[in-house]
């Protein structure tokens, strides 16, 4: 799924090549993009020009200049490829399909046209990533109503005490807090790992058991991960797996490999449902917790939030 880092770097995007442009045509060749949009059709964005471009954890808003906005989520598998005159083209999210396989292509979904020949694509292979267009105020309050958490990077409310107290009443593995877009937004599988690795807890620690000594680096970890996958653009995956750059990710998606700090090997195991890469010895399991299952076993979970 596309995290904070991908979904940034796709508003960073369409700022630098949209913004101040205006919308001339659309193809729209999956209806159900707009499913629960307030308007079903873009035509009212027609002649229409795009003046803002925010995001709010993993959600983008393109605001236009007759006070309507269009959110977009781009879920597990969305892309989004902007192509400019005289431009290599911009990707960002999902890495299939392939720039090299052209756009249009059989996962685009949305095509956007603008009146200086640029164009926007909306790609998605599973189809679960929505539109949703309306009035800028309502819009905004879905968004709000969302119930995000801080940002993991850049917001001035992201502190400690946010996962203090966001862990005291939560029983289940420190890693399925940290997903909850709820408790911080934005965090998604990959950096996470790294988050927990840079902080040396394991994943599968119970979040009301996280040493409060080791908050204020675990938070520090969390927009330190957040920070590199942005230096990257987010994290360039090579066969469904983040390729490392510059020696990150330390451990996601390196398992059999060493740990870049202690030279142990570095596992992969399941914990929240999701494949998860530690180092055994820089995260040791706390003691009375159960080990998780390896990768290649699926375990239900049951979320004991409370």
């Amino acid at each position: 799924m596309p995290e904070l880092p991908e979904v940034e770097t796709m508003r960073r995007n369409i700022e630098r090549l949209l913004l101040g442009r205006t919308l001339s045509a659309y193809e729209l060749r999956l209806p159900k993009l707009l499913r629960e949009s307030p308007m079903a059709s873009l035509d009212p964005l027609l002649g229409r020009t795009l003046v803002r471009v925010r995001r709010r954890a993993k959600v983008l808003s393109l605001e236009f200049d007759n006070d309507l906005t269009l959110a977009m989520h781009c879920k597990l598998s969305g892309q989004i490829v902007i192509s400019a005159p005289a431009l290599d083209p911009l990707m960002a999210g999902h890495p299939i399909p392939k720039l090299d396989d052209g756009n249009p292509n059989r996962t685009t979904h949305l095509i956007m046209d603008f009146t200086d020949g640029t164009v926007f694509y909306y790609n998605d292979l599973r189809q679960f990533g929505w539109a949703r267009l309306g009035p800028a105020e309502a819009i905004n309050e879905m968004v709000l109503g969302m119930g995000f958490g801080p940002e993991g990077i850049g917001d001035e409310q992201f502190v400690d005490q946010v996962l203090i107290e966001g862990f005291a009443r939560r029983r289940i593995p420190v890693k399925a807090a940290l997903l909850d877009q709820q408790l911080v937004a934005g965090l998604g599988n990959i950096y996470v790992d790294e988050a927990l690795h840079k902080a040396r807890i394991h994943p599968s620690t119970p979040a009301n058991q996280v040493p409060l000594d080791r908050i204020p680096a675990l938070r520090e970890a969390v927009t330190w991960a957040l920070d590199e996958g942005l230096k990257q653009g987010g994290a360039r995956i090579v066969n469904l797996k983040a390729y490392p750059i510059d020696g990150f990710p330390a451990v996601h998606a390196r398992e059999g490999e060493r740990c870049p700090d202690c030279g142990a090997t570095i596992i992969k195991v399941r914990v929240a449902q999701r494949g998860t890469y530690l180092c055994p010895v820089c995260q040791p399991l706390p003691e009375g917790v159960a080990p998780p299952p390896p990768a290649g076993q699926r375990k239900k979970t049951v979320d004991t939030d409370e």
